[in-house]
C-alpha cells in the first residue's frame, strides 16, 4: 500500500470536503460522540484533529486535545512519569478532574509547558 504525499493527501481532503458539502454549522448541531465521529470520517482527520475542531470550530469547551506536549506534561504533573501511560486513561483523567473546563485546561497546560513555566 503507498501512503500519498501530505500535499496530494490535502487535495483529495479538500475535493472531498467540497463533494461532501460538509456543513460545520450542521456538525456543530450533533452531540458530541456523533460529532466525532463524522469528524473521524473525514480522510486526514485523527483524533487530536477532530478534538481540536470539536474544541475550537465547535465550542465543545469540555474537549481535551491530547498531542505530545500534552501528554508528556500531564504524565509528569499526575501520572509520576509513568511511560506506560495511555492517551486513553489521561481523556479519562482529564474528564474526570477538569470536566467541561477541559479545553481551557489544555491551553494552559500546552501553552506554559512549551514556554518552560511548568
Amino acid at each position: 500500500i503507498q501512503i500519498p504525499d501530505t500535499q496530494t493527501r490535502i487535495e483529495i481532503m479538500k475535493k472531498k470536503l467540497a463533494g461532501e458539502n460538509i456543513n460545520l454549522e450542521e456538525l456543530k448541531k450533533l452531540d458530541t460522540p456523533k460529532l466525532k465521529k463524522e469528524l473521524l470520517g473525514i480522510m486526514g482527520v485523527g483524533p487530536k484533529v477532530a478534538d481540536c475542531i470539536m474544541l475550537f470550530s465547535c465550542g465543545r469547551q469540555e474537549i481535551f486535545p491530547i498531542d505530545v506536549w500534552v501528554e508528556r506534561i500531564m504524565k509528569r504533573l499526575y501520572f509520576n512519569n509513568d511511560e506506560k501511560t495511555t492517551k486513553k486513561q489521561i481523556a479519562e483523567y482529564a474528564d474526570k478532574h477538569f470536566g467541561c473546563d477541559g479545553g481551557i485546561i489544555q491551553q494552559h497546560l500546552f501553552y506554559n509547558v512549551r514556554e518552560g513555566t511548568i
